[in-house]
Parts: structure tokens; sequence; C-alpha cells
């Protein structure tokens, strides 16, 4: 199997599943895996902060960014043989060296003048980070149930994913999977 990048639902650390995700990971075979975190908590203060204070949808972007960068740290730090790298070019050399790659290119999504707003999150973000690696499959981890549906526009309509997903999602030249927490997933890794 080749490359897989696997989306973590930010919420799945509210829920009380993040552990349990990432022993499942962690006792995967050797396929190469990408990390993207999603924002969960982190990113939900930034959206309380912008309420309250006001600042542009630009700030509060980038913001949420890095607090996707944020979740992404502790992923590192709770997975062992990850580590997280900021640069989509630093993946390879990651998987090289054996790590699980937890990737949040923060300054690369700025650049890349993405849309600033609350409805491209890190669902979008992995539909990205997988067309640019031309990964061979993209699941997205989240803390509810697995979906049965696997049309992006279906999965955006009901709530699944952000409503710009199914924009992201056509980038992709692989099957995408939405899997949930307490689904047996570590076949998919096999």
């Amino acid at each position: 199997m080749g490359l897989t990048v696997v989306k973590l639902g930010g919420s799945l650390g509210a829920s009380g599943r993040l552990h349990r995700v990432l022993e499942a990971l962690g006792r995967c075979p050797a396929a190469p895996l990408v990390i993207v975190p999603g924002g969960g908590e982190y990113a939900d203060a930034v959206r309380a902060c912008q309420r309250r204070d006001g600042f542009s949808d630009g700030a509060a972007h980038e913001m949420a960014l890095l607090a996707m960068q944020v979740f992404g740290r502790a992923i590192a730090d709770l997975l062992p043989g990850a580590a997280l790298v900021t640069k989509l070019g630093d993946v390879g050399p990651s998987l090289d060296r054996g790590e699980v790659p937890v990737c949040a290119p923060v300054s690369e999504i700025l650049a890349a003048a993405l849309p600033a707003s609350w409805d491209f999150t890190s669902d979008s973000i992995a539909a990205w980070v997988a067309a640019r690696l031309r990964a061979d499959r993209l699941v997205l981890v989240k803390s509810g149930a697995r979906h049965s549906s696997r049309d992006p526009r279906e999965l955006a309509d009901a709530g699944v994913v952000d409503p710009l997903f199914p924009r992201f999602a056509s980038l992709v030249a692989c099957p995408i999977l939405i899997v949930g927490a307490d689904d047996d997933f570590e076949g998919l890794f096999a």
C-alpha cells in the first residue's frame, strides 16, 4: 500500500478518543502514513475570541492554522515515532527516517492563498495535502461513527465535512474514507 494521509479530527481530544486512535495507529503495519491534525478545542478558542474581539477572517484563519499546528505538536508527542513537520517538503525525509510525519504546513497554506474562512477546515486541508503529496488514500478520522456515503457533496450537506471539502476532494485522485474513532479501522492500513 502506498502513502495514506490520515486526518485526525481535533474533536478527538475533547471526546476522549484521541489516545485510542493513536494506539490503533501505533499498531498499524509500516505502511507510510502522514497525519494532518485538526484544530479542535484550540481552533474553537480562536473562533470564540474572533466573535468576542472582532478580528478579521484572515487573522482568524492564520490563528486556526496555528491551532492545528499546536494539536499536531501534541499528537507528535503522544504517538511514538511521530514528528511534527511544518513543510510539505519535509514529509519525504521524515518518512525516510522511519517517522510518522504530523504535517501542519501553515506557511505553505497561507502562501497558497487558500480560503480564509471557517468553511475551510482541516478536512479540506487534508485533501489539499493529499493532493500535493499524491497520496494513495485519504482517511478522515472523526469522533463520530463511520459514514457510508463517499460522495463529498453529501458529506458536506450532512455536516460531516466542511462546506468546501467537495472542492478540495476533487483535487485528489485517490479513495477517500471517513471512519469513526470507535470503528475498527486498523485494517485500513494493512
